[in-house]
This record gives structure tokens, sequence and C-alpha cells, in this order.
């Protein structure tokens, strides 16, 4: 079999993890009674919640990916909408809310998906606050790549942070965790979407090729 390599923020069972990117977490101040809903994009950011009392489990909460929920189920959350990825998902989930809510995004620095404006425009009330940032780790020592291995990206940062210590090689078999991380690949580079906007579903995916041969 192909080694499977994890470009991502946190590793996972079965495959070489590349810890390119490193997360450092923000305490602005939130005052989440003016809300009655959040979204909650990555793991990351519903950890970055979990320093907050949890004075925000009762509210609405919006999430990327099966993960993301879990975890803010951990938190405490109880009432829990699954998107299954940005743009389009998000926007749907709420607008299909039958009761208008004011939502707070808590998002990180930086983001890829243009959602929130697109929401605004439909007149939904939307706050953002930044809650944690993602960073390339400057600290990593690189590992070598084989060059039939098969990547898996989970984001955009992913792939820039990558690319400053690696080449992505024709013989390579890329997975992607959804269309804005897909549309972050450099220009001609062919990639296989996972199933759903989890890293199990990536790995999933990523086994499936790593089984034949990318000649």
């Amino acid at each position: 079999m192909r080694p499977i390599y994890l470009i991502s923020k946190t590793s996972f069972r079965g495959v070489i993890h590349l810890p390119v990117l490193s997360i450092r977490y923000l305490a602005p101040e939130i005052d989440f009674t003016r809300y009655e809903g959040i979204v909650v994009t990555s793991k990351q950011g519903a950890l970055a919640l979990g320093h907050y009392s949890p004075n925000w489990e009762k509210l609405h909460v919006v999430c990327v990916g099966e993960s993301t929920a879990q975890a803010m189920k951990q938190l405490g959350a109880v009432h829990i909408t699954i998107a299954e990825g940005y743009g389009d998902t998000i926007f749907n989930a709420l607008k299909s809310d039958k009761q208008p809510k004011r939502w707070l995004y808590c998002r990180p620095k930086m983001i890829a998906s243009s959602w929130p404006s697109r929401a605004r425009d439909a007149g939904m009330l939307i706050d953002e606050v930044i809650i944690y940032e993602t960073a390339c780790n400057t600290a990593m020592e690189p590992q070598e790549i084989a060059e039939d291995g098969v990547l898996i990206f989970t984001s955009p940062s992913s792939i820039e942070c990558f690319l400053k210590y690696y080449e992505i090689l024709p013989t390579h078999s890329i997975v992607v965790i959804g269309t804005t991380t897909q549309n972050a690949l450099p220009f001609g580079i062919p990639s296989t979407l996972s199933e759903t906007t989890s890293v199990e579903s990536c790995v999933e995916k990523g086994q499936k090729l790593a089984i034949s041969s990318p000649f």
C-alpha cells in the first residue's frame, strides 16, 4: 500500500501526520446573550469556544462536519445543525431556519469563503468574531515524502503551508475535504473529493487510492 499523508492540524489513526499547521487560540470578549445562534466551521473553533464559560450551550449551533458537531456536543451544545461544507451549505442551513436569528460566526482569522457577505445581502443578521488563527508551523522538522504518496488536505491553509516545505508531484494522489480546499490547489492539479467533510471520510478515500498505482 502506498503511504498516506494527512496534512492537517491534528493526527488521525493509520496515516502519517504532517504537522505543517499551528493554532493560536484568542480570547476576545463575547456577549453571547446578544445572539440566538452561532456558526462554527471547524473543530478548532469548537475548542476555542471551550475556553469560555458555557453560557452559549443553549444557542442554536450550525457546524461544518460531523467532527465539529461532536466537539460541540462534548462542550454541552444542545441544538445542532450540521452543514456538510462551506458556502452554500452554511447559507442554506441559516436560510432554512424557521425563526430568524441573530448569528455569531466564531471564525478563524483567515477564511476562504464569502458566505457571511452573501448571507447579509440576503437580509440575515450575522456578526463575526475571530477566536483563533492558523499559521504555518515554523518549528516543524520536514519529513521525506514518498513520490507515490497519497496526500490528504483538510483546508486551504494546509495546502499553503505544505507548499512552503514540499512540492506536489505528478505521481502524488490528492484527496481534499471539500470544494473550498479543492479550489485552493495550484492550477491543474487533479484531486479527489471526500464523501463528507470529515477527516475520517478523507482517510477512507485515501486508503482506496493507496492500493492503486499512481502511474
